[in-house]
């Protein structure tokens, strides 16, 4: 099955879009910085070939959503991107993460809060999906802070990493706000 098209969607300061082959310069200089990259499992340098290479699986697989973040108040400039992937469809649920903020005069500023809480709404209401899991790296204190703030619950520690976790029924609780 080809990817589905997802129309972009939005809060009051961020905009989410599925990311496009023109990004990928973009994307790959923000994946490549040493403060972002020791975040992920593969902290390697990615190349530029390996990192088109990756796209051209990425744009044939309909469980696997990466998302650019548009800052509303920087004049719309890209800032970072987010994803939803390893998504299986029958059981209704889906992996977050691969999250960055690559823009320097971004970080900090919030982005990272708005848009993980715009685009867990969007896959628990929209994409009606029932569980979002995730891993983080224990020592990864301000994702951590994040990803506490908008629902998710520590569910298992192991080999450094932890396991957390929003339902569609936390999230109703959780996240009725307009923060």
């Amino acid at each position: 099955m080809p990817k589905r098209r997802i129309v972009p969607f939005e809060n009051d300061r961020v905009l989410l879009r599925l990311l496009d082959i023109t990004d990928l310069p973009l994307t790959l200089s923000w994946r490549n910085q040493a403060e972002i990259r020791k975040w992920f499992v593969n902290s390697d340098v990615i190349t530029a070939a390996g990192h088109y290479e990756w796209y051209k699986r990425y744009e044939l697989m309909d469980n696997d959503f990466v998302f650019i973040i548009v800052a509303k108040d920087l004049d719309n400039l890209p800032v970072g991107q987010i994803s939803l992937y390893r998504i299986d469809w029958n059981l209704a649920t889906a992996e977050y993460g691969r999250i960055m903020i690559g823009e320097s005069l971004a970080k900090g500023k919030g982005y990272a809060r708005q848009s993980t809480k715009l685009l867990i709404g969007y896959g628990l209401e929209g994409l009606k999906l029932k569980e979002i899991t995730l891993e983080v790296r224990e020592d990864n204190m301000p994702a951590i802070a994040v990803y506490r703030s908008t629902g998710f619950v520590e569910e298992k520690r192991k080999s450094g990493f932890i396991t957390m976790c929003i339902s569609s029924t936390q999230y109703h609780g959780a996240n009725n706000d307009s923060s």
